[in-house]
């Protein structure tokens, strides 16, 4: 027998939830794990024969972390959407009014007539591999900054030997922990065997490192394999944005860019040097450009291209294959 589906709409706050099911009043429970097993008990007992697919907007680790502790009780669902389209969907309704309540019954009104797509928790390594590459890049960030301020200081006259101290001190303690993180980032790699894996198969692409790789998984995630080609392509941000409608609005298209910010930026230099050394990548580059496309157009086309030979190969579970790959 197939069971029925209860939608229930969470408006999810860093110490309060507010949960709203058709037909009945909004709820609010503490944002704990005390409060998230009443919560769950609550809609259960509404209708104990139905699969609870919870949704909620993406709210960084509050969503999460709430996401991640439903998702262990039995006949559960998960949905986690972007913010944007719930705005969205509240201006649809006319809704003038913004409060946890209203929030709660909008997104269960969106799930209700979206029904979005179940979300799954990513891999235990994946998720130990992007926190490692993101604290490590977050200290990257950092060291800029200080490596910029030592510059500028070297240029002030009769600097005080503590500000200059305390500069030198700074870098080598931000050095020394980005060394630990890498070397902590090589260890998970190489003991995980699904994450070495992928690797030696990203590796194989010419114009893709080993940091590449290990960034591309980091970002990417399970979306590289997971996703369709066209999904995966918008959550990189390399989707086009066409802008036209009649003969009054004819606007020149453009990227999207409403995606993975950091994940579209990492596919950059491998496609810089896959012009290069990829032939699939250099063919299909001069190729554009005889056309009179101009070269970041050219570029952003082949990242698309790279991105989409990545996820092939991954799927596939096949190394770099210059001919089998220009034909896929």
């Amino acid at each position: 027998m197939c069971k029925g589906i209860l939608y229930v709409g969470v408006d999810v706050g860093q110490e309060e939830l507010w949960v709203a099911i058709e037909g009945h009043k909004p709820h609010a429970f503490s944002h704990t794990v005390n409060g998230v097993k009443r919560l769950w008990n609550w809609v259960h007992n509404i209708n104990s024969e139905a699969i609870l697919h919870f949704c909620m907007e993406a709210t960084g680790v509050y969503s999460l972390q709430l996401a991640t502790r439903l998702f262990a009780y039995p006949d559960t669902q998960i949905s986690i959407v972007n913010p944007a389209q719930i705005s969205s969907f509240a201006k649809a309704q006319l809704r003038r009014s913004k409060t946890d309540r209203v929030d709660a019954l909008v997104i269960l009104a969106f799930a209700q007539s979206q029904h979005p797509k179940s979300w799954r928790p990513e891999p235990e390594s994946l998720q130990k591999l992007t926190n490692l590459v993101n604290q490590a890049e977050a200290l990257r960030a950092t060291l800029r900054q200080w490596d910029n301020r030592a510059y500028t200081q070297a240029y002030i006259p009769n600097l005080p030997k503590p500000v200059s101290k305390t500069t030198n001190a700074l870098q080598r303690a931000i050095r020394r922990e980005i060394n630990k993180l890498e070397r902590a980032i090589k260890e998970l790699c190489e003991d995980d065997p699904v994450l070495r894996s992928q690797i030696q198969l990203l590796c194989t692409i010419p114009g893709v490192a080993e940091r590449s790789a290990v960034r591309l998984l980091a970002y990417g995630k399970t979306a590289l394999t997971d996703y369709s080609a066209r999904a995966l392509v918008a959550h990189a941000g390399l989707a086009p944005k066409h802008r036209q409608s009649g003969a009054s609005i004819l606007g020149k298209s453009h990227l999207a860019k409403e995606g993975n910010k950091r994940f579209r930026c990492i596919l950059y230099m491998p496609t810089l040097v896959g012009i290069i050394h990829n032939p699939i990548l250099k063919k299909f580059y001069q190729r554009l450009l005889a056309k009179g496309k101009p070269k970041m157009v050219a570029l952003v086309a082949c990242m698309k291209k790279l991105l989409l030979m990545i996820r092939a190969i991954l799927i596939k579970q096949s190394p770099f294959n210059p001919i089998i790959q220009e034909n896929a």
